[in-house]
């Protein structure tokens, strides 16, 4: 990671926890001085807990983050959250593009790209997610299939603009399964990310990231963040 600058570690808590156990959890991680110190910290509480989590987080040092947004601002979309929501509840930040939502809502590159817009325009900084799954890994696609990926991003509206760019590499294999790419896999898409990216752009890894594999890959100067599902 640079030395320059601080490493993000943001925390994707997904459909986890009871409003109890996510107080704890925020409280334990707005209190705890390292977030201050050494890393730039993200939390991504599911959807009902996002009021509480702000409250105990304050105006601190802890970003709130959204795990997803609809692409439009209003209207009657049934159980859908919009990002001037996001943004009206203390969220600065949010996930588009999230592997399982790719895959479990069929979620394609010109949705993500609409998200993308959205995001930017309620003036919340997306944290995009690209990667590839199993059978694009072993057919040597996976460079192919994440600048597909990010090509498209790159035509929405604002993104990237001057400010914070954020990309989460996160091979689908990995996720949830305990497996992580290899040094060498992870270095060699880091860099072919990098170079479609603006200069600025500070690229994450998510992949099964446990307290195991958190060290090894913070040492890492090609990755500037982690990724961590719950």
């Amino acid at each position: 990671m640079s030395q320059t600058t601080k490493p993000w570690v943001i925390g994707n808590w997904k459909m986890n926890l009871d409003r109890r156990a996510a107080e704890i959890l925020a409280r334990e991680i707005a209190d705890d001085p390292s977030c201050r110190a050494k890393i730039k910290v993200g939390l991504a509480p599911p959807f009902p807990y996002l009021d509480r989590v702000a409250e105990i987080l304050g105006h601190g040092p802890v970003a709130l983050l959204g795990q997803d947004l609809h692409p439009e601002a209003r209207g009657a979309y049934t159980g859908s959250v919009s990002g001037p929501m996001l943004r009206d509840m203390g969220v600065t930040h949010v996930l588009v593009g999230h592997s399982e939502r790719r895959r479990l809502h069929g979620e394609d590159d010109n949705m993500i790209r609409r998200k993308i817009s959205a995001a930017v325009e309620a003036g919340l900084t997306p944290v995009v997610c690209v990667g590839e799954d199993l059978a694009q890994r072993e057919s040597q696609q996976a460079m192919t299939t994440i600048t597909t990926q990010l090509e498209a991003a790159l035509t929405a509206d604002g993104w990237p603009g001057q400010g914070e760019t954020l990309v989460a590499y996160e091979p689908v294999w990995a996720i949830g399964t305990g497996r992580v790419a290899g040094r060498e896999q992870i270095i060699e898409i880091h860099t072919g990310i990098r170079r479609l990216l603006p200069g600025h752009a500070r690229i994450l890894y998510g992949g099964s990231v446990s307290p195991d594999t958190a060290g090894p890959l913070a040492r890492e100067k090609e990755i500037d963040g982690l990724l961590v599902g719950s």
